[in-house]
Protein backbone atom coordinates (compact mmCIF):
# COMPACT_ATOMS: atom_id res chain seq x y z
CA UNK A 1 0.00 0.00 0.00
CA UNK A 2 1.37 3.51 -1.08
CA UNK A 3 0.49 5.81 1.53
CA UNK A 4 1.42 8.68 -1.36
CA UNK A 5 -2.02 7.81 -2.91
CA UNK A 6 -3.77 7.75 0.21
CA UNK A 7 -2.91 11.26 1.47
CA UNK A 8 -3.90 12.49 -2.28
CA UNK A 9 -7.06 10.86 -1.96
CA UNK A 10 -7.64 12.27 1.38
CA UNK A 11 -6.98 15.68 0.21
CA UNK A 12 -9.08 15.54 -2.86
CA UNK A 13 -12.22 13.97 -0.25
CA UNK A 14 -11.66 17.15 1.54
CA UNK A 15 -11.79 19.64 -0.84
CA UNK A 16 -15.01 18.31 -2.34
CA UNK A 17 -16.86 17.01 0.63
CA UNK A 18 -15.53 19.70 3.38
CA UNK A 19 -15.97 23.89 3.10
CA UNK A 20 -12.18 24.55 2.99
CA UNK A 21 -11.51 28.40 4.45
CA UNK A 22 -8.04 30.37 3.75
CA UNK A 23 -5.43 29.36 5.41
CA UNK A 24 -5.16 30.28 9.10
CA UNK A 25 -1.88 29.63 11.97
CA UNK A 26 -1.84 26.08 12.46
CA UNK A 27 -2.76 25.69 15.55
CA UNK A 28 -0.65 22.99 18.28
CA UNK A 29 -3.89 20.44 18.34
CA UNK A 30 -3.59 20.79 14.19
CA UNK A 31 -0.10 19.78 14.62
CA UNK A 32 -1.27 16.95 17.30
CA UNK A 33 -3.73 15.53 14.77
CA UNK A 34 -1.62 15.34 11.50
CA UNK A 35 0.95 13.47 13.83
CA UNK A 36 -1.60 11.57 14.77
CA UNK A 37 -2.48 10.58 10.83
CA UNK A 38 0.83 10.49 9.83
CA UNK A 39 1.60 7.69 12.80
CA UNK A 40 -1.67 6.18 11.06
CA UNK A 41 -0.38 5.96 7.53
CA UNK A 42 2.74 5.23 8.26
CA UNK A 43 1.25 2.09 9.98
CA UNK A 44 0.09 1.21 6.30
CA UNK A 45 3.27 1.09 4.89
CA UNK A 46 4.07 -2.55 4.61
CA UNK A 47 0.69 -3.85 5.22
CA UNK A 48 -1.28 -6.41 3.12
CA UNK A 49 -4.55 -5.81 4.30
CA UNK A 50 -6.37 -3.66 7.13
CA UNK A 51 -9.34 -3.31 8.97
CA UNK A 52 -11.42 -0.81 10.60
CA UNK A 53 -13.92 0.31 13.29
CA UNK A 54 -15.71 3.33 14.35
CA UNK A 55 -15.41 4.63 17.50
CA UNK A 56 -17.96 6.87 19.30
CA UNK A 57 -16.38 9.09 21.91
CA UNK A 58 -17.39 11.19 24.97
CA UNK A 59 -16.11 14.67 23.92
CA UNK A 60 -19.27 16.60 24.25
CA UNK A 61 -19.83 19.51 23.79
CA UNK A 62 -16.47 20.57 23.03
CA UNK A 63 -16.69 23.15 19.80
CA UNK A 64 -18.15 25.56 22.63
CA UNK A 65 -14.80 25.65 24.25
CA UNK A 66 -12.61 25.56 21.70
CA UNK A 67 -10.67 28.92 20.83
CA UNK A 68 -8.11 28.84 17.49
CA UNK A 69 -5.95 31.31 19.28
CA UNK A 70 -5.30 29.02 22.52
CA UNK A 71 -2.26 26.54 22.89
CA UNK A 72 -4.46 23.24 23.95
CA UNK A 73 -0.91 20.63 24.07
CA UNK A 74 -1.64 18.23 27.18
CA UNK A 75 1.06 17.77 29.24
CA UNK A 76 2.35 14.70 30.77
CA UNK A 77 1.69 13.89 34.85
CA UNK A 78 3.05 10.90 36.56
CA UNK A 79 -0.24 9.05 37.65
CA UNK A 80 -2.52 7.01 35.10
CA UNK A 81 -5.54 6.67 35.73
CA UNK A 82 -8.51 4.43 33.36
CA UNK A 83 -12.00 4.47 32.79
CA UNK A 84 -14.43 3.41 31.18
CA UNK A 85 -16.50 4.77 28.38
CA UNK A 86 -19.67 3.45 27.22
CA UNK A 87 -18.71 0.85 24.89
CA UNK A 88 -16.51 -0.49 27.01
CA UNK A 89 -13.52 0.82 26.01
CA UNK A 90 -10.02 1.72 28.45
CA UNK A 91 -8.87 4.48 27.74
CA UNK A 92 -5.86 5.75 29.86
CA UNK A 93 -5.52 9.42 31.22
CA UNK A 94 -3.55 11.28 33.81
CA UNK A 95 -5.85 12.33 36.08
CA UNK A 96 -4.40 10.97 39.28
CA UNK A 97 -4.29 14.72 40.53
CA UNK A 98 -7.77 15.75 40.32
CA UNK A 99 -10.05 15.38 43.08
CA UNK A 100 -14.03 14.47 42.46
CA UNK A 101 -14.55 18.12 43.94
CA UNK A 102 -12.20 19.84 41.45
CA UNK A 103 -13.59 17.92 38.58
CA UNK A 104 -17.11 18.99 39.74
CA UNK A 105 -16.00 22.44 40.29
CA UNK A 106 -14.66 22.63 36.45
CA UNK A 107 -17.55 20.98 35.20
CA UNK A 108 -20.04 23.15 37.00
CA UNK A 109 -18.30 26.26 35.68
CA UNK A 110 -18.38 24.55 32.15
CA UNK A 111 -21.41 24.19 32.26
CA UNK A 112 -23.13 27.93 33.22
CA UNK A 113 -25.68 29.00 31.06
CA UNK A 114 -26.77 32.89 30.06
CA UNK A 115 -30.53 33.58 29.92
CA UNK A 116 -30.85 32.58 26.30
CA UNK A 117 -29.36 29.22 26.98
CA UNK A 118 -25.86 29.67 25.76
CA UNK A 119 -22.72 28.67 27.29
CA UNK A 120 -21.39 31.77 29.29
CA UNK A 121 -17.67 30.71 29.10
CA UNK A 122 -15.36 29.88 26.50
CA UNK A 123 -12.29 27.18 26.85
CA UNK A 124 -10.41 30.35 27.38
CA UNK A 125 -11.68 31.30 30.34
CA UNK A 126 -12.10 27.78 31.67
CA UNK A 127 -8.48 27.41 31.30
CA UNK A 128 -7.75 30.52 32.85
CA UNK A 129 -10.01 29.80 35.81
CA UNK A 130 -8.76 26.27 36.09
CA UNK A 131 -4.99 26.47 35.03
CA UNK A 132 -3.87 23.46 35.89
CA UNK A 133 -6.61 21.50 32.66
CA UNK A 134 -4.06 20.55 30.45
CA UNK A 135 -6.57 20.14 27.77
CA UNK A 136 -10.12 21.46 27.07
CA UNK A 137 -10.82 17.68 26.67
CA UNK A 138 -10.64 17.10 30.20
CA UNK A 139 -14.00 19.14 30.80
CA UNK A 140 -15.87 16.02 28.86
CA UNK A 141 -13.81 13.39 30.66
CA UNK A 142 -14.32 14.93 33.95
CA UNK A 143 -18.13 15.49 33.14
CA UNK A 144 -17.85 11.13 32.11
CA UNK A 145 -16.41 10.48 35.59
CA UNK A 146 -18.80 12.33 37.34
CA UNK A 147 -21.53 10.44 35.67
CA UNK A 148 -19.99 7.49 36.71
CA UNK A 149 -19.08 8.64 40.15
CA UNK A 150 -15.37 8.57 39.50
CA UNK A 151 -12.75 5.82 38.73
CA UNK A 152 -11.74 2.75 39.98
CA UNK A 153 -8.79 4.63 41.95
CA UNK A 154 -10.52 7.77 42.26
CA UNK A 155 -13.89 5.27 44.66
CA UNK A 156 -10.89 3.44 46.65
CA UNK A 157 -9.64 6.73 47.84
CA UNK A 158 -13.20 8.22 48.77
CA UNK A 159 -13.79 4.72 50.72
CA UNK A 160 -10.67 4.99 52.24
CA UNK A 161 -11.54 8.54 53.65
CA UNK A 162 -15.05 7.47 54.76
CA UNK A 163 -13.81 4.75 56.66
CA UNK A 164 -10.82 6.04 58.19
CA UNK A 165 -13.40 9.05 59.49
CA UNK A 166 -15.94 6.34 60.77
CA UNK A 167 -12.94 4.92 62.54
CA UNK A 168 -11.88 8.70 64.04
CA UNK A 169 -15.28 8.93 65.11
CA UNK A 170 -15.44 5.87 66.69
CA UNK A 171 -12.73 6.24 68.42
CA UNK A 172 -13.40 9.16 69.53
CA UNK A 173 -16.23 8.41 70.99
CA UNK A 174 -14.52 5.60 73.05
CA UNK A 175 -16.07 2.62 71.22
CA UNK A 176 -14.46 -0.57 70.38
CA UNK A 177 -13.49 -1.27 66.80
CA UNK A 178 -12.27 -4.97 65.67
CA UNK A 179 -11.23 -5.98 62.03
CA UNK A 180 -14.61 -7.10 61.25
CA UNK A 181 -15.81 -3.34 61.47
CA UNK A 182 -13.71 -1.94 59.04
CA UNK A 183 -14.61 -4.06 56.71
CA UNK A 184 -17.97 -4.09 57.03
CA UNK A 185 -17.95 -0.48 56.40
CA UNK A 186 -15.94 -0.71 53.51
CA UNK A 187 -18.07 -3.51 51.63
CA UNK A 188 -21.33 -1.00 52.68
CA UNK A 189 -19.17 2.05 51.48
CA UNK A 190 -18.19 0.08 48.12
CA UNK A 191 -21.44 -0.77 47.04
CA UNK A 192 -22.63 3.00 48.01
CA UNK A 193 -20.07 4.52 45.53
CA UNK A 194 -20.96 1.22 43.31
CA UNK A 195 -17.71 -0.29 43.04
CA UNK A 196 -19.24 -3.97 42.57
CA UNK A 197 -15.61 -5.45 42.40
CA UNK A 198 -14.28 -4.26 45.78
CA UNK A 199 -13.96 -7.21 48.48
CA UNK A 200 -12.80 -5.77 51.82
CA UNK A 201 -9.94 -8.70 51.78
CA UNK A 202 -7.41 -9.27 54.60
CA UNK A 203 -4.84 -7.55 52.14
CA UNK A 204 -6.38 -4.65 52.03
CA UNK A 205 -7.36 -4.91 55.51
CA UNK A 206 -3.85 -4.92 56.63
CA UNK A 207 -2.77 -1.94 54.00
CA UNK A 208 -5.22 -0.22 55.57
CA UNK A 209 -4.61 -0.60 59.00
CA UNK A 210 -0.91 0.48 58.22
CA UNK A 211 -1.26 3.24 56.07
CA UNK A 212 -3.22 4.77 59.25
CA UNK A 213 -1.16 3.76 61.80
CA UNK A 214 -3.71 1.62 63.55
CA UNK A 215 -3.11 -1.28 65.80
CA UNK A 216 -4.78 -3.38 68.45
CA UNK A 217 -4.84 -1.94 71.70
CA UNK A 218 -5.38 -3.10 75.24
CA UNK A 219 -8.34 -0.83 76.79
CA UNK A 220 -6.31 0.64 80.03
CA UNK A 221 -9.44 3.07 81.09
CA UNK A 222 -13.16 2.73 81.04
CA UNK A 223 -15.15 6.16 80.81
CA UNK A 224 -18.76 7.11 80.43
CA UNK A 225 -20.53 8.57 77.48
CA UNK A 226 -21.25 11.71 79.82
CA UNK A 227 -17.23 12.14 80.10
CA UNK A 228 -16.91 11.62 76.45
CA UNK A 229 -19.57 14.94 75.73
CA UNK A 230 -17.84 16.51 78.35
CA UNK A 231 -13.96 16.19 76.68
CA UNK A 232 -14.46 20.10 75.42
CA UNK A 233 -14.47 21.12 79.47
CA UNK A 234 -11.87 18.57 80.31
CA UNK A 235 -9.69 20.14 77.40
CA UNK A 236 -10.40 23.49 78.87
CA UNK A 237 -9.72 22.76 82.38
CA UNK A 238 -6.16 21.77 81.14
CA UNK A 239 -5.38 24.42 78.80
CA UNK A 240 -6.04 27.08 82.23
CA UNK A 241 -4.13 24.76 84.07
CA UNK A 242 -1.13 25.51 81.40
CA UNK A 243 -1.78 29.03 80.74
CA UNK A 244 -1.66 29.30 85.17
CA UNK A 245 1.46 27.15 85.38
CA UNK A 246 3.54 29.08 82.99
CA UNK A 247 2.07 32.44 84.41
CA UNK A 248 4.02 31.08 87.81
CA UNK A 249 6.82 29.24 86.41
CA UNK A 250 9.26 32.91 86.63
CA UNK A 251 8.39 33.20 90.34
CA UNK A 252 9.88 29.85 91.32
CA UNK A 253 13.76 28.29 90.71
CA UNK A 254 13.13 24.63 89.33
CA UNK A 255 14.54 22.94 92.47
CA UNK A 256 10.94 24.85 93.93
CA UNK A 257 8.55 23.69 91.90
CA UNK A 258 7.67 19.78 93.21
CA UNK A 259 5.29 17.47 91.66
CA UNK A 260 3.82 14.71 94.44
CA UNK A 261 1.38 11.71 93.41
CA UNK A 262 0.49 8.98 95.17
CA UNK A 263 0.88 5.27 93.76
CA UNK A 264 -0.25 1.78 95.12
CA UNK A 265 1.37 -1.37 94.75
CA UNK A 266 0.20 -4.80 94.99
CA UNK A 267 2.24 -6.47 98.37
CA UNK A 268 3.33 -9.70 96.01
CA UNK A 269 3.76 -8.15 91.94
CA UNK A 270 3.81 -10.78 89.35
CA UNK A 271 4.62 -10.73 85.50
CA UNK A 272 1.54 -10.90 83.50
CA UNK A 273 3.52 -12.06 80.36
CA UNK A 274 6.24 -14.91 80.25
CA UNK A 275 7.62 -17.11 77.67
CA UNK A 276 6.44 -21.03 76.88
CA UNK A 277 5.67 -23.41 74.50
CA UNK A 278 3.68 -23.10 71.37
CA UNK A 279 0.20 -24.79 71.52
CA UNK A 280 0.03 -24.63 75.72
CA UNK A 281 -3.85 -23.75 76.60
CA UNK A 282 -3.48 -22.71 79.76
CA UNK A 283 -0.46 -20.47 81.20
CA UNK A 284 0.15 -20.20 84.59
CA UNK A 285 2.01 -18.05 87.04
CA UNK A 286 3.47 -18.45 90.16
CA UNK A 287 2.48 -16.23 94.03
CA UNK A 288 3.86 -16.74 97.38
CA UNK A 289 0.75 -15.69 98.23
CA UNK A 290 -3.18 -14.86 96.68
CA UNK A 291 -4.08 -12.74 99.35
CA UNK A 292 -1.10 -10.61 98.73
CA UNK A 293 -1.78 -10.33 95.27
CA UNK A 294 -4.72 -8.73 96.03
CA UNK A 295 -3.89 -6.12 98.33
CA UNK A 296 -1.67 -3.24 97.95
CA UNK A 297 0.12 -0.30 99.95
CA UNK A 298 0.62 3.18 98.84
CA UNK A 299 3.79 5.35 97.83
CA UNK A 300 4.17 8.89 97.55
CA UNK A 301 6.96 10.05 96.21
CA UNK A 302 8.22 13.79 95.05
CA UNK A 303 9.88 15.06 92.31
CA UNK A 304 11.24 18.65 91.48
CA UNK A 305 11.56 20.45 87.86
CA UNK A 306 15.36 20.27 88.06
CA UNK A 307 14.97 16.83 87.82
CA UNK A 308 15.62 15.52 91.28
CA UNK A 309 14.33 13.13 93.49
CA UNK A 310 12.72 15.38 96.75
CA UNK A 311 13.17 14.12 100.29
CA UNK A 312 12.01 10.77 101.52
CA UNK A 313 9.22 8.81 100.06
CA UNK A 314 5.89 8.23 101.92
CA UNK A 315 5.24 4.40 102.85
CA UNK A 316 1.56 3.96 103.98
CA UNK A 317 1.19 -0.12 104.65
CA UNK A 318 -1.99 -1.58 105.19
CA UNK A 319 -2.62 -2.99 109.01
CA UNK A 320 -5.78 -4.38 110.69
CA UNK A 321 -7.64 -1.36 112.44
CA UNK A 322 -5.19 1.01 110.83
CA UNK A 323 -2.39 0.53 113.69
CA UNK A 324 0.91 -1.08 114.61
CA UNK A 325 1.07 -2.71 117.55
CA UNK A 326 4.04 -1.56 120.03
CA UNK A 327 5.39 -5.25 119.57
CA UNK A 328 5.75 -4.54 115.30
CA UNK A 329 6.89 -1.05 116.38
CA UNK A 330 10.26 -2.16 117.64
CA UNK A 331 10.84 -4.70 114.83
CA UNK A 332 10.32 -2.19 112.13
CA UNK A 333 12.81 -1.58 109.73
CA UNK A 334 13.07 2.06 109.56
CA UNK A 335 15.52 3.28 107.10
CA UNK A 336 16.36 7.49 106.83
CA UNK A 337 14.67 7.95 103.03
CA UNK A 338 11.15 6.14 104.03
CA UNK A 339 9.17 8.00 106.34
CA UNK A 340 6.18 4.91 107.53
CA UNK A 341 2.31 4.83 108.11
CA UNK A 342 -0.46 2.72 107.84
CA UNK A 343 -4.22 2.93 107.63
CA UNK A 344 -6.49 -0.12 107.30
CA UNK A 345 -6.77 -0.52 103.56
CA UNK A 346 -3.04 0.81 102.81
CA UNK A 347 -4.35 3.71 101.28
CA UNK A 348 -4.00 7.96 102.15
CA UNK A 349 -6.42 9.38 104.24
CA UNK A 350 -6.81 13.19 104.38
CA UNK A 351 -5.15 13.17 108.17
CA UNK A 352 -2.29 11.33 106.64
CA UNK A 353 -1.79 13.97 104.18
CA UNK A 354 -0.72 16.12 106.94
CA UNK A 355 1.75 13.66 108.13
CA UNK A 356 3.50 13.57 104.78
CA UNK A 357 3.15 17.70 104.70
CA UNK A 358 5.31 17.64 107.87
CA UNK A 359 7.66 14.18 106.98
CA UNK A 360 8.64 15.05 103.78
CA UNK A 361 7.45 18.04 101.72
CA UNK A 362 8.34 20.87 104.73
CA UNK A 363 11.44 19.66 105.74
CA UNK A 364 12.87 19.26 102.14
CA UNK A 365 11.66 22.59 100.15
CA UNK A 366 13.40 26.07 101.21
CA UNK A 367 11.27 29.47 102.14
CA UNK A 368 9.17 28.38 99.36
CA UNK A 369 6.94 26.07 97.03
CA UNK A 370 5.06 25.26 94.15
CA UNK A 371 3.28 21.83 94.81
CA UNK A 372 1.61 19.91 91.67
CA UNK A 373 -1.14 17.66 92.95
CA UNK A 374 -4.12 15.78 91.59
CA UNK A 375 -7.92 16.61 92.57
CA UNK A 376 -8.19 13.95 95.33
CA UNK A 377 -10.94 15.32 97.96
CA UNK A 378 -8.37 14.51 101.01
CA UNK A 379 -5.42 17.43 99.97
CA UNK A 380 -7.86 20.00 98.51
CA UNK A 381 -8.45 21.71 102.18
CA UNK A 382 -6.36 24.82 101.93
CA UNK A 383 -5.92 25.01 105.31
CA UNK A 384 -3.25 22.23 104.89
CA UNK A 385 -0.50 24.48 103.29
CA UNK A 386 -1.33 28.01 105.32
CA UNK A 387 1.89 29.21 106.39
CA UNK A 388 1.19 28.60 110.15
CA UNK A 389 0.83 25.02 109.16
CA UNK A 390 3.97 24.82 107.21
CA UNK A 391 6.50 26.37 109.56
CA UNK A 392 6.18 29.58 108.16
CA UNK A 393 7.16 28.15 104.29
CA UNK A 394 4.96 29.94 101.56
CA UNK A 395 3.58 26.58 99.75
CA UNK A 396 1.33 26.91 96.88
CA UNK A 397 -0.51 24.47 95.91
CA UNK A 398 -1.71 24.09 92.38
CA UNK A 399 -4.38 21.61 91.49
CA UNK A 400 -4.45 19.39 88.43
CA UNK A 401 -7.88 19.23 86.95
CA UNK A 402 -9.92 15.87 87.14
CA UNK A 403 -9.19 13.40 84.48
CA UNK A 404 -6.19 15.43 82.75
CA UNK A 405 -3.33 13.89 85.53
CA UNK A 406 -2.16 10.79 82.67
CA UNK A 407 -1.42 13.98 80.66
CA UNK A 408 -0.24 16.98 82.95
CA UNK A 409 1.48 14.90 85.78
CA UNK A 410 5.02 14.69 85.56
CA UNK A 411 4.77 11.64 88.11
CA UNK A 412 1.84 9.78 85.95
CA UNK A 413 3.62 10.55 82.65
CA UNK A 414 6.89 8.62 82.76
CA UNK A 415 8.05 8.29 86.34
CA UNK A 416 6.10 6.30 88.25
CA UNK A 417 6.10 3.57 85.00
CA UNK A 418 10.33 3.80 86.01
CA UNK A 419 9.10 2.61 89.90
CA UNK A 420 6.81 0.32 89.05
CA UNK A 421 9.67 -1.54 86.78
CA UNK A 422 11.71 -1.64 89.28
CA UNK A 423 9.55 -2.92 91.30
CA UNK A 424 8.89 -6.27 89.11
CA UNK A 425 12.25 -6.78 88.62
CA UNK A 426 13.14 -8.05 92.09
CA UNK A 427 9.87 -9.68 92.19
CA UNK A 428 10.24 -11.76 89.24
CA UNK A 429 14.06 -12.47 90.12
CA UNK A 430 12.61 -14.10 93.57
CA UNK A 431 10.19 -15.84 91.78
CA UNK A 432 12.05 -17.04 89.02
CA UNK A 433 15.60 -18.55 91.39
CA UNK A 434 13.23 -19.20 94.16
CA UNK A 435 15.17 -17.13 97.33
CA UNK A 436 13.63 -18.06 99.80
CA UNK A 437 12.12 -14.51 100.91
CA UNK A 438 8.43 -13.17 101.11
CA UNK A 439 8.91 -10.03 99.51
CA UNK A 440 5.14 -9.29 101.09
CA UNK A 441 6.25 -8.94 104.67
CA UNK A 442 6.28 -5.89 106.39
CA UNK A 443 10.12 -5.25 106.56
CA UNK A 444 10.61 -6.65 103.02
CA UNK A 445 8.38 -3.95 101.75
CA UNK A 446 10.11 -1.34 103.33
CA UNK A 447 13.36 -2.61 102.31
CA UNK A 448 12.21 -2.70 98.58
CA UNK A 449 10.80 0.91 98.57
CA UNK A 450 13.85 2.38 100.47
CA UNK A 451 16.25 0.41 97.87
CA UNK A 452 14.25 1.41 95.18
CA UNK A 453 13.97 5.32 96.31
CA UNK A 454 17.61 5.22 96.85
CA UNK A 455 18.50 4.12 92.86
CA UNK A 456 16.12 6.38 91.38
CA UNK A 457 17.78 9.37 93.16
CA UNK A 458 20.64 8.82 91.62
CA UNK A 459 21.74 11.76 89.79
CA UNK A 460 22.17 9.97 86.50
CA UNK A 461 18.32 9.56 86.17
CA UNK A 462 17.99 13.25 86.74
CA UNK A 463 17.59 13.74 82.87
CA UNK A 464 15.17 11.08 83.17
CA UNK A 465 13.12 12.88 86.07
CA UNK A 466 12.97 15.98 83.82
CA UNK A 467 11.92 13.91 80.90
CA UNK A 468 9.03 13.34 83.28
CA UNK A 469 8.14 17.19 83.56
CA UNK A 470 8.66 17.27 79.35
CA UNK A 471 6.33 14.61 78.65
CA UNK A 472 3.35 16.59 80.73
CA UNK A 473 4.05 19.72 78.51
CA UNK A 474 5.63 21.61 81.77
CA UNK A 475 9.05 22.04 80.69
CA UNK A 476 9.77 22.97 77.10
CA UNK A 477 13.16 21.85 76.55
CA UNK A 478 13.04 18.02 75.61
CA UNK A 479 15.96 17.03 78.54
CA UNK A 480 16.27 13.43 75.93
CA UNK A 481 18.35 11.36 75.44
CA UNK A 482 18.79 10.03 78.81
CA UNK A 483 18.69 6.80 80.43
CA UNK A 484 15.64 4.42 81.85
CA UNK A 485 16.34 2.04 84.55
CA UNK A 486 16.14 -1.25 82.30
CA UNK A 487 19.12 0.99 80.56
CA UNK A 488 21.35 1.35 84.17
CA UNK A 489 20.22 -1.37 86.44
CA UNK A 490 19.33 -3.86 84.39
CA UNK A 491 20.75 -3.67 81.09
CA UNK A 492 20.75 -7.19 79.51
CA UNK A 493 24.59 -7.28 78.19
CA UNK A 494 25.48 -8.07 82.33
CA UNK A 495 22.86 -10.36 83.17
CA UNK A 496 25.30 -13.47 82.71
CA UNK A 497 28.00 -11.78 84.72
CA UNK A 498 29.20 -12.65 88.22
CA UNK A 499 28.79 -10.20 91.20
CA UNK A 500 31.65 -7.77 91.84
CA UNK A 501 31.27 -8.41 95.33
CA UNK A 502 33.90 -10.69 97.65
CA UNK A 503 34.19 -13.27 94.85
CA UNK A 504 30.88 -13.86 94.75
CA UNK A 505 29.89 -16.63 92.04
CA UNK A 506 26.45 -15.58 91.49
CA UNK A 507 25.07 -14.12 88.41
CA UNK A 508 24.66 -10.11 88.59
CA UNK A 509 20.93 -8.96 89.37
CA UNK A 510 21.65 -5.23 89.31
CA UNK A 511 23.94 -2.34 88.39
CA UNK A 512 24.01 -0.03 91.06
CA UNK A 513 22.67 3.85 89.75
CA UNK A 514 25.42 5.20 92.25
CA UNK A 515 28.69 3.75 92.24
CA UNK A 516 28.06 1.16 88.99
CA UNK A 517 29.02 -1.80 90.56
CA UNK A 518 27.21 -5.12 89.49
CA UNK A 519 25.84 -7.24 92.77
CA UNK A 520 23.72 -10.32 92.64
CA UNK A 521 20.54 -10.18 94.32
CA UNK A 522 21.59 -11.42 97.91
CA UNK A 523 24.31 -8.23 97.60
CA UNK A 524 22.01 -5.77 96.67
CA UNK A 525 18.89 -6.81 98.51
CA UNK A 526 19.39 -8.90 101.34
CA UNK A 527 22.49 -7.05 102.26
CA UNK A 528 20.91 -3.86 101.85
CA UNK A 529 23.32 -1.69 99.29
CA UNK A 530 22.27 1.30 100.21
CA UNK A 531 23.66 5.07 99.68
CA UNK A 532 21.73 7.56 101.20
Amino acid sequence: MNPHNVVNLLIDTVKVNLDVHLPSRVTSQEREVAQYLFETLKSFENATKFNYQEETTLDLHMSDYISSDEDTNTTDDNGVDEWTNEEGEKITHHLNQYSLEYMKAVVDFADEKDDYGKRRHTWKSIHHRFKSLPSQTYVSLFRSYLQKHGTKQQKCRSIDKVIYDKFVNAREQALPIHDLDLQRWALKTAKEVKLNDFHASHGWLINFKRRHGIVSRRITNMVTRHDIENSHVVQKSKQDFLVQYYRLLSDYNPSEIINTDQSGVEKEVHSSRTLSAIGMKKIYGIVSSKNASTHSYTIQPSISLDGKVVGPVLLCLQEVNGRMGETVKKKLFKPSNVVITCSSSGKLTSSLVAYWRDKCLIPSIGKKCLLLSDSWAGQKDEKLYDKKNCNGKEVFRLEIPKRTTSELQPLDCFYNRQIKNFIKKIYNRVALDQIPIHLYERNNIIKLVSLMHDQLSAPVFQLMVKYSWFSAGLLKQNPAPFSTVNEICFPSIVSHEQCELQACVESVFITCAHCSKKLCFQHFFISYHYHG
